[in-house]
């Protein structure tokens, strides 16, 4: 056995460790902003992708795929913000094969760019209706291109491990003489095995130049993705390409978690990596994805379930030897033991209206949440206005608080305030009566507005929609409501899409709070105050 302070493995992996190609050093490249975010019924706000790419970069993150900027104005602006503010991760922009994918990532003034072009058949006949030589001739062009702008380029052959593997070298070997400085094998639609994807990287590896680090990329269609990738690194990859939880299209991408500690216990490779961060990250970015998609019990290392042990022997030897049954301990990961075995996940510092600026401070320090003064006071308040209705604040209800104070404007930037909200139900038609200060050329005006409805949340939007509609029309577009934790005095999170009809644009906001008429009147507030916000630009 291979027994450190925090991990305890079969000594299997050093038997074998010369027979494997593994690098000195692995490198993380995360892609929860790209491809996460195609997540089916996934979107992320621009508040929670800044808020994302700073808890990625505190997590030791080398490179963060920010977006693909030529996709909205939104993916543009992101990304351009996110290269800004100074974090200590690679920020890097995706673009295909194109001149105006790689001017739109080069106008967002990022760290380095990350270009892509198909290679199999199946997609030249099919999608690219390319040949081959006219697919080397656009890498040719385009990466030659990219080299004169960027130092750091990375090359992706779209469908590698379905493309024929000679084609695919040359391919990778072209856009190095090019100026590619990284290239990436990715398993596009997750069809490969272990055995087989390892053969192609070390078929790759043995033909490229040995500067030239071998990155990852694999979908996990068939489960295998962690599997895949981790055999990428046993043959020559150094760079995993990976999201957290596994968010992604389709079945999702390798999990950056399962494949980190694999790499950091299994494997004992360096790593930027500061594993105690690992939980607190998922747990940050699972609270962004509105309900959609969920840590599941099951799920290794940071489910509910990863350390908890119901069986009379299993749970005997924990109280024993805590690590008889356990790979690791718990807190590697950020999880904090509680007394009682099989409640492990609980948070160990309790929330609730007696919570003092220490502990809260300590909480948002253990989740890695950089706050601004203001916002701490905000969160704060809500946290005692929760907990005085006589409830502990669970880590669901703290995340969404805390998700929904970052995603606030400051109040210098909010030009729509609510200032009297009255609904009526009952015996009577829904009916509500809503009171705005509008602000316009620096002056505030007042706008009242009533509305009936089907219920007092509906009445509520309706009143809010009509009151701003002098300044524009506006049509909500998508609303979903979910308890945030169980039981009917649950914390209301309501997420919206409103769309501006003056310009067409689509704005996606969320708030939450105690009451559910009071979410979904937050919520559709943020949304105006960004299209008023976006129209005085």
């Amino acid at each position: 056995m291979t027994e450190k302070k925090d991990i305890y493995v079969s000594d299997m992996m050093e038997k074998i460790r010369g027979s494997l190609n593994l690098p000195e050093k692995a490198y993380f490249f995360d892609t929860t902003l790209r491809d996460g975010e195609q997540t089916p019924g996934i979107s992320f706000t621009h508040e929670e992708k800044i808020s994302i790419a700073e808890a990625l970069s505190n997590l030791g993150i080398d490179i963060i795929e920010a977006g693909f900027p030529i996709t909205s104005e939104g993916d543009f602006a992101a990304c351009k913000d996110i290269a800004k503010i100074g974090l200590s991760s690679e920020i890097m922009g995706l673009a295909r094969m194109k001149r105006v994918d790689i001017d739109k990532v080069i106008e967002a003034d990022m760290d380095s760019i990350h270009v892509f072009i198909s290679t199999s058949d199946l997609h030249l006949k099919e999608q690219m209706k390319m040949t081959r030589q006219e697919v080397i001739d656009s890498i040719i062009r385009e990466v030659t291109y990219a080299k004169e702008h960027y130092s750091t380029v990375l090359f992706s052959a779209m469908d590698a491990t379905r493309t024929d593997l000679d084609y695919l070298i040359k391919a990778n070997l072209t856009a190095v003489e090019c100026g590619a400085t990284r290239v990436n094998i990715p398993d596009t639609v997750g069809t490969i095995t272990p055995n087989a994807f390892g053969y192609i990287i070390r078929k790759n590896y043995e033909a490229l130049p040995k500067n030239v680090r071998i990155a990852v990329h694999c979908h996990n269609d068939f489960g295998l993705a962690v599997a895949n990738t981790l055999a990428g690194f046993e043959n020559g990859a150094s760079e995993a390409q990976t999201t957290i939880m596994g968010l992604g299209e389709r079945a999702g991408n390798a999990s950056f978690e399962e494949t980190a500690m694999s790499l950091y216990a299994l494997y004992q490779i360096p790593m930027n990596v500061n594993t105690r961060k690992i939980f607190p990250t998922a747990k940050l970015i699972e609270s962004f994805c509105g309900g959609k998609v969920k840590i599941g019990r099951l799920q290794p290392l940071i489910g509910q379930n990863a350390f908890a042990h119901e069986s009379g022997i299993h749970a005997h030897a924990m109280i024993q030897h805590a690590r008889a049954f356990e790979p690791i301990t718990p807190e590697l990961i950020g999880i904090k033991r509680s007394d009682a075995v099989e409640d492990i996940v609980r948070a160990s510092i309790k929330l609730g209206k007696h919570t003092g600026g220490h502990a809260l401070k300590a909480k948002l320090q253990e989740m890695g949440i950089p706050t601004s003064d203001s916002q701490f006071e905000k969160i704060m308040d809500h946290v005692k206005r929760f907990g005085d209705k006589g409830h502990e604040v669970s880590e669901e209800d703290f995340l969404a608080i805390v998700k929904d104070v970052l995603g606030e404007l400051p109040e210098e930037e909010k030009y729509v305030i609510l200032e009297e909200l009255t609904a009526l139900t009952g015996s009577i038609i829904p009916t509500s009566t809503v009171k705005l200060k509008i602000r316009k050329n620096g002056d505030y005006i007042e706008r009242v507005a009533s509305s009936v409805g089907v219920g007092p949340v509906d009445a509520s939007i309706k009143a809010i929609v009509k009151c701003f509609e002098p300044m524009s029309k506006i049509k909500l577009l998508e609303y979903n409501i979910d308890a945030v934790t169980g039981g009917t005095d649950a914390l209301g999170h309501v997420s919206i899409e409103l769309m501006d009809l003056d310009s067409n644009r689509i704005i996606k906001t969320s708030a939450t709070h105690e009451d559910v008429v009071m979410s979904s009147v937050l919520s559709v507030l943020k949304g105006l105050n960004m299209i008023v916000k976006d129209k005085n630009k």
